[in-house]
């Protein structure tokens, strides 16, 4: 089992850059002056005491910092509605008034049955396709619509109906990024130019089309990529294919990764998905609890 450290996301994220495996001390005389620095400059004495013990400083440089998505830099909940309040309107804008966002969830959930009766996996974005097809067809059986059409010659369709839903999903997380998430990269892409910043979600949300956080990551795999999918978190494909990709960014060779000698990070909301499975691939790990980004849990000597 895991021991946990509850504090502060920025001051532990800036405390792990400067002694990758805990705490030693905040060196607040090289912390930018801005709303984050009382959160930068303080560790309670508490914490800082329970998280020196046994630490391991002798190789405290961080290469890599990888961080999920959903729930972790930005809510999911909200994103997805509005996502969803999109493809609906856009639906309408198509001439399917009656298009329901109930019945979508309703075909997606019968899909999702068939697919287990069939053995078969399917991709978010095809499984999404999918379900708004099936919406389609229930709307021209009912309406004036040919059927015939809207299997024949919709997939440019589904596509744009898709697209809209996923445009706004970016859109959607770019506005409801927890508070300080964007601050809090800046200053960490800031304080540590040379650390490769990397995105690790199973789902189809990409930090490069979110205008307030594309800058500060060099990276983002997904579970939806053709080198990862079916491989999603808990799966360790997921993970290398990061370290892959990592690779691409690195002269560090495979030797000195295969034996430990370099320091990632990686940062999530999913006890399981991102603390136990990234720390089984190597990662020294951060759990994000919070509404927020000003309490986190440092797992600390995870065993899984």
């Amino acid at each position: 089992m895991p021991r946990t450290i509850k504090i502060t996301a920025t001051s532990l994220l800036v405390l792990a850059l400067e002694t990758v495996s805990g705490f030693i001390k905040v060196p607040g005389t090289i912390l930018p002056r801005s709303p984050l620095q009382n959160r930068l400059a303080f560790t309670s004495a508490e914490s800082s005491n329970t998280a020196n013990e046994n630490i391991d400083t002798s190789n405290n440089e961080l290469h890599l910092l990888t961080f999920d998505l959903d729930d972790t830099i930005f809510p999911i909940d909200p994103v997805i509605r509005d996502a969803n309040s999109v493809m609906i309107q856009t639906l309408h804008s198509l001439g399917f008034h009656g298009a329901c966002n109930n019945e979508i969830i309703s075909a997606s959930k019968r899909i999702r049955q068939e697919l287990k009766m069939a053995g078969d996996a399917v991709t978010y974005t095809e499984l999404r396709k999918r379900s708004i097809r099936r919406e389609i067809e229930r709307l021209a059986s009912a309406t004036a619509h040919s059927v015939d059409t809207a299997i024949n010659a919709d997939d440019a369709l589904i596509n744009t109906v898709f697209d809209s839903w996923l445009s706004e999903r970016h859109n959607s997380a770019n506005r409801n990024l927890f508070p300080d998430a964007a601050s809090s990269l800046k200053c960490i892409r800031d304080m540590y130019p040379s650390v490769i910043i990397g995105a690790i979600t199973n789902g189809r949300g990409n930090p490069f089309y979110m205008p307030s956080i594309a800058q500060y990551f060099d990276f983002c795999v997904s579970g939806e990529d053709e080198d990862v999918f079916p491989s999603r978190k808990p799966d360790r494909g997921i993970y290398e294919a990061a370290l892959n990709r990592y690779s691409e960014f690195t002269e560090l060779s495979q030797n000195a990764v295969n034996n430990n000698d370099w320091n990632w990070i990686h940062v999530g909301d999913d006890l399981a998905n991102d603390v136990g499975a990234s720390a089984a691939c190597g990662a020294k790990t951060i759990w994000f609890t919070g509404a927020n980004w000003n309490e986190w849990i440092l797992v600390h000597g995870y065993t899984g």
